[in-house]
Order: C-alpha cells, then sequence, then structure tokens
C-alpha cells in the first residue's frame, strides 16, 4: 500500500511534469517545423462596391430608394427610377440610349445660348427673328423638310440600336471609301469611338492606322459626361422658365 502511495505521489512529481512538459513541447516543435514547411495558398477576396444610392443615409423605401433593377453597373447609376422604367432591361438599355442623346444636345444648346448671347447681345429666345424680314419658303415647308431629314437620321439610329453596326455601310462615308472608319471602335452602344468619333484621341489612340480604345479612361469620361449631360438638362429647363419671363440665362446672373 506504501508502495501504491509513493508510486502515485511519483506521477505527480514535478520531474515527471516535466517530461511531461519536454513532450508537449516537442510536440510543439515538431507540429510547427510541419507547419513551416507546409505549401501557403494565398486567397484573395474581392470586396463588393457598394451601391450607390441618390438619397445617401436612408435604408428604407425599398424601390424606390434602392431598386433591385439598378445594380450600379451602369455609368451615374445612383439607383434613382421612382417609376420603375428600367424594370424591363431593353427599356433601360433604350433610356440610357435616350439620356445620352438629349444630354448631349443640352451641353450643345448650354454652351451655344452662353456663347451666342455674349457674342452678339441677342437672346437665344430671339436668335431666329427677323421683323420685318420675306422667308423665302414656307413654315410648312420648313417643317416638312425637317421632319423628312431628321426622321431619317432617327430612323438609322433606331435601326442601329437595334441591330448594331448594321448602317455603317459603305455608301453613307463615300470620302472615307470604307465602312471602318464610322464602325463603333469600343463596341458599346452610344459609345461609337473611332477617329471621326474622336478625333482627339481623348478615350483611345490610333495604332498602325487602328483606332484602340483605352478602357481606363472610357470608363472615366463616361461617367464626367453623363454627369454633364445631366445638368445640363436641368439647366435647359431653368432656361426655359426664364425665357417665359423674358429673361435670359445671363441677364437673371446679372451679367
Amino acid at each position: 500500500m506504501a508502495t501504491s502511495t509513493a508510486v502515485l505521489q511519483g506521477l505527480s512529481s514535478p520531474f515527471l511534469a516535466g517530461v511531461k512538459s519536454s513532450r508537449s513541447l516537442l510536440a510543439g516543435s515538431k507540429v510547427a517545423s510541419v507547419a513551416a514547411f507546409t505549401p501557403k495558398r494565398l486567397v484573395t477576396v474581392a470586396a463588393v462596391a457598394t451601391k450607390k444610392s441618390w438619397l445617401p443615409g436612408v435604408r428604407a423605401g425599398g424601390n424606390l430608394i434602392d431598386p433591385e433593377w439598378l445594380d450600379g453597373s451602369l455609368p451615374g447609376d445612383y439607383g434613382f427610377d421612382p417609376l420603375g422604367l428600367g424594370k424591363d432591361p431593353a427599356f433601360l438599355k433604350w433610356y440610357r440610349e435616350a439620356e445620352l442623346i438629349h444630354g448631349r444636345w443640352a451641353m450643345t444648346a448650354v454652351v451655344g445660348i452662353f456663347v451666342g448671347q455674349a457674342w452678339s447681345g441677342v437672346p437665344w429666345f430671339e436668335a431666329g427673328a427677323a421683323p420685318g424680314a420675306v422667308a423665302p419658303f414656307s413654315f410648312g415647308s420648313l417643317l416638312g423638310t425637317q421632319l423628312l431629314l431628321m426622321g431619317w437620321v432617327e430612323s438609322k439610329r433606331w435601326v442601329d440600336f437595334f441591330n448594331p453596326d448594321s448602317q455603317s455601310i459603305e455608301w453613307a462615308t463615300p470620302w472615307s471609301r470604307t465602312a471602318e472608319n464610322f464602325a463603333n471602335s469600343t463596341g458599346e452602344q452610344g459609345y461609337p469611338g473611332g477617329k471621326f468619333f474622336d478625333p482627339l484621341g481623348v478615350a483611345g489612340e490610333l495604332r498602325n492606322g487602328v483606332y484602340v480604345p483605352d478602357e481606363a479612361k472610357l470608363e472615366r469620361l463616361k461617367l464626367a459626361e453623363i454627369k454633364h449631360a445631366r445638368l445640363a438638362m436641368v439647366a435647359m429647363l431653368v432656361f426655359y422658365f426664364e425665357a417665359g419671363q423674358g429673361k435670359t440665362p445671363l441677364g437673371a446672373l446679372g451679367l
């Protein structure tokens, strides 16, 4: 009995405890050495871009604030579609095309209004007026000619929208002798690029006579364009209200 008690006390002695700890350290070192020689895998975690909102700080509201059909992939997409016009992907594509066209016209008009009035002093809404002048043709002839020409151009754009590059044909570019000069060089609807639509090489460059778009520049310019286009359309709306009161943009600014 005394011997068994001594054995039990010996098993719990500091000496054996030290042996156990040494074995634990040895086992730990082996695990560490194995881990050191184990090939490591590099795991790359892609951060999901935060979806921008036209009303920051507001989380509720459903599709009014954060419509599910707008995923932020379009340039300038801040989730603003309170009427749900873009639920259908085909309509969304068409509305973006319409926004681009109207925005480009508005930007051109805003510059023309300011420059025209600063140059001549004539308000933009009176620029075409010539009291007492005899028109060489009737108003109906002018309207019919404009509808015919603009209708032809818009019909070509309509067909090209549903069948991209179908309107880049040689008879439309007789001076260039080739259809490639007016073909879509970026592959994206509404952004043709090329040496005729981007002669300064703002969004690309010519390499051996071939236009090569710069994707990074193109994305930045698309965002900048849509922002300026929206601002110009709002500005034109303000100009119309001012014109109804007989005022001009420069006059409203006191210039």
